[in-house]
């Protein structure tokens, strides 16, 4: 299952800077900044458990994230990525002269993985050395 057109928004949250106090490498890290959370009415759409990976697609990259829903999560149309390794695969790179890529705004496509894993930062970052 798929949904498409959606924004992209990303942002800091108060769980990602906690867990960034064990480091980057730590599995807090993965926990607090590997997700997308949805609107509830998005998510059941994707027929899917909270927890399941999700391939989030936009025209800068691609990257698994765990998929998540929360009370005061974004609207309809509109999901949400911590910042950290995880969005900085979907933004686009061009900061357009003033140093800071677009962090908010992107179209987005989200799909269900059946088999996907959702990397470490350092996992992740290490891939795009491979590249």
């Amino acid at each position: 299952m798929s949904l498409n057109n959606l924004i992209l928004l990303t942002g800091r949250t108060i769980s990602q800077g906690v867990a960034l106090e064990g480091g980057k490498a730590s599995r807090e890290n993965v926990r607090a900044a590997g997700i997308c959370t949805f609107d509830a009415d998005d998510f059941k759409k994707l027929d899917c458990l909270v927890g399941t990976p999700v391939k989030v697609i936009t025209d800068y990259g691609e990257v698994v994230v765990y998929s998540t829903i929360t009370e005061e999560g974004p609207h309809q149309g509109i999901i949400f990525i911590p910042m950290g390794p995880w969005a900085n695969q979907l933004v686009n790179p061009s900061s357009m002269g003033c140093g800071t890529p677009t962090y908010k705004g992107m179209k987005a496509k989200v799909e269900v993985v059946k088999s996907g894993k959702v990397l470490g930062a350092i996992e992740l970052i290490g891939r795009l050395k491979e590249a």
